[in-house]
């Protein structure tokens, strides 16, 4: 099925986003819940593997940087995507959300897009780390004298909810300094090549200038919200919900840019009473929503 976008919309719209995305989420509050325990489940399961006791050398900050992402980024990005798919599933009207989710074709898909959100931030992360190394060299006397260099904390919080929500904002960094805020959606749902999703996403980004500060600033301040003595509570609190939030609200704004607010069988219910019009044969397809054809294109899908 091809997609209608990218369009351009207003800023009025991406604050639509965020009350339909929550509107989305309590449709399935107990699907959401379970994904949104399966970021920290996994964190705290892979920080407890004795591999790491052996495998990191106490000096090598590489090593930790990269073992801190393995950790943290994996299940994060596991999660966003699985929130994204399990948003179109609550959304979409011919199975059950779980049953949509839970077969070959899907989880296929899943994994692959969790895998290429996970490149992306260790590439993200990386090109920070390196950059700070430049700009902050160790002390090489000091390491001379046999003093133990200072401990590793790039991105890290003093928990792991914190460290957690560190992480998410340096997902929103990347994803807008690559202009890649749809290419997750777009691999996810259309399963088109990396190459063609960026195009897209760029494309999409391009139209919608709005959104590059907006995922700037909400990126800047989750990574900084942990290192916060005042708001170190919040933060606890928000790394729960949020990647579940993010995940649901890349599906919502895709499928807004790209689809005009429909899913699929909303779309050939439209084209078909389309024809119906011009030819004067019956429709022959139904769907059980509504037509949308009297809404304006720049109007953009409430959710009930």
């Amino acid at each position: 099925m091809r997609d209608f976008g990218p369009r351009a919309l207003t800023p009025r719209d991406g604050w639509d986003w965020l009350m339909q995305a929550w509107q989305l989420m309590w449709r399935r509050p107990g699907l959401f819940v379970a994904v949104a325990l399966f970021a920290p489940a996994g964190v705290a399961l892979l920080l407890a593997l004795p591999v790491w006791e052996w495998w990191l050398p106490p000096a090598s900050g590489w090593a930790a940087l990269l073992a801190t992402l393995f950790c943290y980024g994996l299940p994060l990005s596991l999660t966003v995507t699985l929130a994204c798919g399990l948003a179109r599933a609550a959304n979409r009207k011919k199975l059950p959300a779980a049953r949509q989710l839970f077969n070959r074709t899907a989880l296929k898909a899943l994994v692959k897009t969790g895998l290429f959100l996970f490149v992306l931030l260790v590439q993200g992360y990386l090109l920070a780390y390196w950059v700070q190394d430049q700009l902050l060299p160790a002390d090489l006397a000091a390491v001379a004298r046999g003093s133990p260099p200072p401990p590793v904390n790039f991105g890290v919080a003093s928990t792991v909810l914190g460290t957690q929500l560190s992480v998410l904002g340096s997902v929103l960094l990347v994803l807008q300094v690559l202009l890649a805020w749809f290419a997750i959606p777009l691999h996810l749902f259309r399963e088109l090549p990396l190459s063609v999703c960026w195009r897209r996403s760029v494309l999409a980004m391009q139209l919608n200038p709005w959104l590059l500060p907006t995922v700037g600033l909400a990126g800047l301040a989750l990574l900084a919200l942990p290192f916060l003595e005042l708001f170190a509570i919040p933060a606890q609190v928000l790394a729960l919900p949020l990647p579940v939030y993010l995940g649901v609200l890349l599906y919502v704004a895709w499928n807004d840019v790209f689809q005009g607010g429909a899913e699929e069988e909303e779309i050939v219910a439209i084209q078909d009473q389309w024809r119906a019009s011009i030819s004067g044969e019956p429709v022959s397809r139904q769907s059980h929503a509504a037509p949308r054809s009297s809404r304006r294109p720049a109007e953009s899908r409430r959710w009930r």
